[in-house]
C-alpha cells in the first residue's frame, strides 16, 4: 500500500474515533445534571452502567458480524446510531427511557469499538502496530477528554436549555459517520472475511489463555476509569470543575499532546522491546495510581467531594509519575491483542476485549458507588488494594505464560 493511501486510512480512522468519543464525553458530562441528579451516586450509577451492560451483552454477536460482513458497515451504523440516539436524549429527563436510550448507545459504542480496532489491525503492518494502536488510544481518550470539557462549558453555556448539548453531540456524530462514509475503506476485504457466521469462532477465541490474560487486566482498568467518571459527572453540578475557558482550552490542547506523543512514543518502545515489558511499565503505573487514590480518599477529611479532590492533588507527584506509566499499557496491550488475532477472528477477538471493558464499567459504576455510599472512605481503599493486587497477578500471569511460550527469549517479540 502506498504511504499516502496508509496515512489516510489511519487518519480518517483516528478522526472518525475522535469526533464519536467525543460527542459521548458531551453527554457524560451534561446528563446527570439534566437529569436533576446532585448527591446520589447510586441512582446515577444504575442508568450510567446501562450502557456497558447492553453493550456487553451484544458484542460478541457484533464481532462475528463483522467478521462476516466486513468492518466498514458495522462502523457506519454503530456511528449512525449513536448520532440518532443522542439527539433522543433531548426529548425526556425520565429515567427509564434514559436507561435504554444508554443501552441503545451501549450497542453502538460495541459496534464502533470493535469494527475500529479490527480495522486497524487489518492496515497496520505487525512492525508498526504499537505505533498505529499507540495514536488510535491517544485520539480515543483525547475525545473523551474534548467532550467532557467541552460538556463541561456548555453547562453554563446552556444553563436553562441543556438538551442543546445532546444536538450538538449529535451533529459531532453525524460528522463521524459522514466522514467514514467518504474516507475509509477496507483493506484485502475478501481476504480476511469468514465464509459464514460461525459461533464456533467465539469459543476458539475464549479459549485462547494468551487473549484473556491480556484482555482481563483491562476489567480492572475500566473499574476505576468508569467510577472516576461517575464521581466527577456528579461533581459538576457542584461547582468542581469550574474552571475559566480558556485556561479549559489550553489544557486540552496540552493534554492532547502530550497524550499522542506518549502513547506514540510507547507504541513504538513496545514495536521494539516487545509488548510485554511495556505492559508491566503501565501495570506499575496502574497499581500506583490505585494505591495513590485509595489514600487519598481516605486520609481526606472532612470526607467531602472538595476535601477528597484537594487531598489528592496534594499527592500530585506522585500520580504524575505513576500516571506517564500507566500510559505505556494501551499501546502495548492493544497492539498484543492484535497480534494475538488471527484474520478471519479479529472482530470476535476485539469483541472480547469489548466486554472485558464494558463489564468493567458495568460493575465498577455502581461497585464504588455503593461502597462510597455505605462504607466511606475505608471501603473505597480496600477496593482499590484489592484491584491493585488483581491487576499484578494478572499480569505476573502473563508473564509466567510468555515465558512459557519463549524460554529461551530475554526480550520477546512483539507478539508477546
Amino acid at each position: 500500500m502506498q504511504r499516502h493511501r496508509y496515512l489516510e486510512l489511519l487518519s480518517s480512522l483516528y478522526i472518525s474515533t475522535f469526533f464519536i468519543r467525543a460527542s459521548f464525553g458531551i453527554m457524560l458530562a451534561t446528563l446527570p445534571i439534566y437529569l436533576g441528579i446532585t448527591t446520589a451516586y447510586t441512582t446515577y450509577g444504575i442508568v450510567a452502567a446501562a450502557s456497558p451492560l447492553f453493550e456487553m451483552g451484544t458484542v460478541l454477536f457484533i464481532g462475528t458480524t463483522v467478521d462476516r460482513y466486513g468492518r466498514k458497515i458495522i462502523l457506519l451504523l454503530g456511528l449512525l446510531g449513536a448520532g440518532l440516539l443522542l439527539f433522543t436524549l433531548s426529548l425526556t429527563t425520565s429515567l427509564i427511557p434514559i436507561f435504554f436510550i444508554n443501552a441503545g448507545h451501549g450497542i453502538a459504542a460495541g459496534s464502533i469499538l470493535v469494527s475500529s480496532l479490527a480495522l486497524l489491525t487489518d492496515y497496520a503492518p505487525k512492525e508498526h502496530r504499537g505505533r498505529e494502536m499507540g495514536a488510535f488510544d491517544a485520539f480515543n481518550l483525547l475525545g473523551w477528554i474534548f467532550g467532557f470539557a467541552l460538556g463541561a462549558l456548555f453547562l453554563d453555556f446552556f444553563k436553562t436549555q441543556l438538551h442543546m448539548t445532546f444536538a450538538i453531540a449529535g451533529i459531532m456524530a453525524l460528522v463521524a459517520v459522514i466522514y467514514s462514509t467518504f474516507m475509509i475503506t477496507e483493506p484485502k476485504k475478501q481476504d480476511i472475511l469468514a465464509k459464514k457466521i460461525n459461533f464456533r469462532n467465539i469459543t476458539n477465541v475464549l479459549r485462547q489463555r494468551s487473549i484473556l490474560l491480556v484482555t482481563l487486566p483491562w476489567f480492572i482498568v475500566f473499574m476505576i476509569i468508569g467510577a472516576g467518571l461517575t464521581f466527577l459527572t456528579v461533581s459538576t453540578s457542584q461547582g468542581a470543575l469550574s474552571i475559566p475557558p480558556l485556561s479549559l482550552a489550553a489544557g486540552i490542547a496540552v493534554a492532547g499532546v502530550f497524550l499522542i506523543l506518549t502513547q506514540v512514543f510507547y507504541g513504538r518502545l513496545s514495536d521494539k522491546y516487545g509488548r510485554l515489558p511495556i505492559m508491566i511499565v503501565g501495570t506499575i503505573g496502574f497499581v500506583g495510581i490505585m494505591t495513590v487514590l485509595g489514600i487519598g480518599y481516605l486520609t481526606a477529611s472532612p470526607l467531602t467531594d472538595t476535601a477528597i479532590r484537594d487531598n489528592i492533588i496534594r499527592l500530585w507527584p506522585l500520580l504524575g509519575l505513576f500516571g506517564f506509566m500507566a500510559l505505556a499499557f494501551g499501546p502495548s496491550a492493544l497492539s498484543s491483542l492484535a497480534d494475538e488475532a488471527q484474520e478471519n477472528m479479529r472482530g470476535v477477538t476485539m469483541a472480547v476485549y469489548s466486554i472485558v471493558i464494558s463489564a468493567g464499567m458495568f460493575i465498577g459504576i455502581p461497585a464504588i458507588a455503593a461502597i462510597s455510599d455505605h462504607y466511606g472512605g475505608l471501603g473505597v481503599l480496600l477496593f482499590m488494594i484489592g484491584s491493585a493486587i488483581a491487576m499484578s497477578l494478572l499480569m505476573a500471569a502473563r508473564y509466567y505464560d510468555v515465558k512459557r511460550k519463549h524460554p529461551q527469549n530475554t526480550h520477546p517479540s512483539p507478539p508477546s
